[in-house]
């Protein structure tokens, strides 16, 4: 599945909500962070919430750790954003 740039979900199948973040743009983004997302969410069904969390604390130290500059680009990148504004428009 390939998205367009375009930045909203128009024809994306599934979508409910308007604007894709730019991370969404491409194929291959999109798996990755689906797949991470849908790891935490069965986990979250099937050991409990703060079960999944304290493994999201675990696996983004493990991250950081093997790869700081990693952790540094990502760090000045979410400086730059509002996730408050993220999760207010995600609710609209």
């Amino acid at each position: 599945m390939v998205m367009e740039n375009s930045g909203t979900s128009g024809g994306y199948a599934g979508a409910r909500r308007g604007r894709f973040p730019p991370l969404f743009t491409s194929s291959a983004n999109s798996i990755a962070v689906y797949t991470v997302l849908s790891i935490l969410s069965r986990m979250k069904t099937r050991v409990g919430l703060e079960a999944m969390l304290e493994y999201l604390d675990m696996y983004l130290a493990t991250v950081d750790s093997h790869n700081p500059e990693l952790k540094e680009a990502v760090d000045k990148a979410l400086g730059m954003m509002s996730v408050e504004k993220m999760y207010r428009d995600a609710m609209k």
